[in-house]
């Protein structure tokens, strides 16, 4: 199992124009996915029972179906509702791309609306209480308190979800869209060489998933510091003394 140089050289540009497609991919979904989340989070949350009944059965969708399901189910069930082909929607939908990011969006959404609605149950409730006793109203206490510090807790988990997402963008080729895994095996049926494209394409998945692993930990270490410091040992009693 070698690399064959040739072939790499030959047929790097088509692996990286796959994986700026396979980038392109998971920045959408990762904004799309908060947008729709971060709203069933809140209804997750709710005092009503059809926001809350709503929301949980959209998390229990999504998180349980699998994603090329999803992708299947919107690129070919859509065109078949009557009427569709004839209004401005088809416009945004009749291209593949489109159909990709809303359907690994909605699966992404699933499980972040989880997240989000898990973080901001654990917001300590004095915080709240505090700016609501300094007057700020709930909206306002909202966006500039228990937001930002829900943000906080689910970092972690909300950069694991983005490097799920990363990997998931691989179903995208079955709708014809050619993302790193689509561009590898073009190489496969050109060359008939498994290995090269492949282990470039893993490697090159690895080291994207190595860069959101980073950003995340460096965003963490900038919000939330006290978790990085260090124990700082005891003083010993001579240089009490002293």
């Amino acid at each position: 199992m070698m690399l064959d140089w040739p072939t790499l050289v030959q047929y790097l540009p088509i692996l990286m124009k796959g994986a700026v497609t396979t980038i392109e991919i998971t920045a959408l979904v990762a904004l799309f996915g908060f947008a729709i989340a971060l709203p069933v989070a809140i209804g997750r949350n709710s005092a009503s029972p059809l926001a809350r009944g709503a929301a949980q059965s959209f998390t229990f969708f999504f998180r349980g179906a699998p994603i090329l399901a999803v992708l299947f189910l919107l690129y070919y069930g859509l065109p078949q509702i009557p009427g569709i082909r004839e209004s401005i929607f088809w416009h945004v939908i009749e291209r593949p791309m489109p159909i990709a990011v809303l359907a690994l969006s909605l699966n992404s959404a699933g499980f972040l609306a989880e997240i989000f609605a898990v973080a901001l149950r654990n917001v300590p409730v004095g915080e709240i209480e505090a700016a609501r006793a300094f007057g700020f109203s709930t909206l306002k206490a909202f966006f500039r308190f228990t937001l930002p510090a829900a943000a906080r807790l689910s970092l972690r988990s909300y950069g694991n979800e983005l490097v799920f997402v990363l990997k998931g963008t691989a179903a995208v080729n079955f709708i014809t869209i050619t993302d790193l895994i689509g561009a590898a095996n073009q190489v496969y049926f050109n060359t008939f060489d498994p290995f090269t494209p492949l282990l470039i394409a893993g490697a090159i998945y690895l080291c994207f998933a190595l860069l959101i692993v980073t950003g995340i930990r460096l965003l963490e270490r900038r919000l939330s510091p006290w978790l990085y410091r260090e124990n700082t040992p005891e003083p010993r009693l001579k240089e009490l003394a002293a």
